[in-house]
């Protein structure tokens, strides 16, 4: 297959299902001597035309009932549609529901085999990959306990490390990244980047308009079964949070933009889309006002000023409290260890607060000489989005030259601006030279760090970055009441 090969083609996809208004009437239309029909057409799906090419993450939005899961079980083969072609080329794992396919009497470990058996493996092949997936899954002994009696966050672990190990051409993820404790999470969604940067064909589907902004270039937005909107990802998220939020007749206003857009492929491709959020967004000069109010409270109900005092909790360190999804591309000349987070003062710390300022702190060896070493960091949330990053490059401190034998201490100081959460760094090291920026060694999903809720702070906040915003509320007039 090339990059540009059609791998998922839908033509006139339909599914139709038959509603009863209760039991009886299906009996008397399964009896009528003359078939007069007793129930209602209800339609899943609605003559669905989808081309989906060999590489591409495409996002799947739509409120529920608008068809997704549907679509996903028709291009999985777990059911078939009323109407229309299906023509899926490659192996297809569907992470739809964690532990269907599962039987609850077989043992974990038998299930694995039953699974894989189910999507081509046999047993030998299975066994090539079962240390992989008892790595992953982490239930330990249990594997030989019969599912029934696992925890649900057992199942859809092992359910998980099941579906992600048998290398998949297209994979097909319906709203599973969420199980788990929190380290875990990040384990699965970096498993999932292996993917994306594998150049496996996925289909996204998520509530969340970040994550399919994030993850995918293009995306389809469904609606009563039918698909209303393909284009940009950002394009199609914008309209499905109007229609999430859209009442009355401001839904047909909503989908009148969606035909007019549809009507225009130069005004799909060109759209702005900034603009037109802004426009969705936008508030009267009243609203405005209000929104900037500046006023005095009565004095004796004014709280104490927390926000210039030094925060009351401290950073500590949390043992075993280490990331499970690094990824090292290592380098036999060159080394790595000593990698830590500390304070100023040298406490070794992982359980971090805001506003405080800490070291990154790692060991380089190295047994070969090199040149220009450069050095840098990058933090991710559990998703393993990038959000802020550096590196030394064309700055003083590049290192001229190493010899063998030589260790360097690297220290990258951060002014700690994250809100509550799990987040992850990244460290690698480059050698710059004329032709470029070789990679000479990498640790992704190095350390991780938690970070803690201020309890002296009464502010609830959200987001990744907290840039100290401080309110200020002031009585502008007392009531004459």
């Amino acid at each position: 297959m090339n990059d540009n090969e059609v791998v998922i083609k839908l033509e006139g996809v339909s599914k139709k299902y038959k509603l009863f208004d209760d039991k009886k009437a299906r009996m008397m239309e399964a009896l009528h001597p003359l078939k007069k029909q007793y129930h209602k057409d209800f339609y899943a799906l609605n003559n669905i035309n989808l081309d989906v090419r060999k590489g591409e993450i495409l996002g799947i939005v739509g409120m529920n009932g608008s068809g997704k899961s549907t679509m996903l079980k028709i291009i999985s083969s777990i059911i078939q549609p009323s109407s229309g072609t299906v023509n899926v080329r490659g192996h297809v794992a569907p992470l739809l529901e964690l532990g269907s396919g599962f039987n609850p009497e077989f043992t974990g470990l038998e299930n694995i085999y039953f699974y894989n058996s189910i999507h081509g493996y046999n047993r030998k092949q299975t066994d090539a990959i079962l240390d992989s997936i008892l790595d992953f899954a982490e239930i330990g002994s249990f594997i030989h306990q019969p599912l029934k009696t696992y925890s649900s966050g057992m199942k859809a672990r092992l359910s998980f490390a099941v579906s992600v190990n048998i290398d998949p051409d297209i994979l097909i993820l319906d709203e599973v990244l969420s199980v788990g404790d929190e380290l875990f999470r990040r384990k699965c969604y970096a498993k999932m980047e292996e993917f994306f940067k594998g150049g496996k064909t996925i289909l996204f589907v998520s509530h969340s308009a970040d994550s399919i902004n994030e993850m995918c270039s293009r995306a389809i937005l469904l609606s009563k079964g039918q698909n209303i909107l393909e284009g940009p990802a950002k394009l199609v998220t914008m309209f499905y949070q109007k229609l999430i939020y859209a009442k009355g007749e401001t839904i047909s206003r909503v989908l009148e933009e969606i035909k007019e857009i549809n009507a225009d492929d130069m005004k799909k491709n060109d759209f702005h889309i900034q603009e037109s959020i802004d426009k969705m967004n936008n508030t009267s000069d009243k609203e405005k006002t209000v929104s900037k109010f500046k006023s005095e409270l009565i004095p004796e109900q004014r709280p104490q000023n927390k926000f210039s005092q030094k925060s009351q909790q401290t950073a500590y360190f949390v043992d075993e409290f280490k990331p499970k999804s690094t990824v090292k591309y290592k380098n036999e000349k060159i080394e790595i260890s000593n990698i830590s987070i500390k304070t100023l003062d040298g406490r070794l710390v992982n359980q971090l607060v805001t506003g405080e300022d800490f070291i990154v702190h790692f060991v380089l060896k190295f047994h070969d000489c090199f040149e220009n070493i450069n050095t840098g960091i990058s933090f991710k949330d559990e998703k393993g989005k990038i959000f802020s990053g550096m590196s030394l490059r064309n700055s003083d401190h590049i290192i001229p030259k190493v010899m063998p034998g030589n260790e360097l201490n690297v220290d990258w100081k951060f002014t700690c601006l994250f809100t509550t959460g799990i987040y992850y760094i990244d460290i690698g090291v480059n050698q710059v030279n004329i032709n470029g920026e070789p990679f000479l060694i990498n640790y992704d999903d190095a350390i991780n760090f938690k970070m803690i809720q201020n309890k002296e702070n009464y502010l609830f906040k959200w987001g990744i970055i907290d840039f100290n915003i401080s309110p200020e509320v002031t009585l502008i007039s007392k009531s004459t009441i």
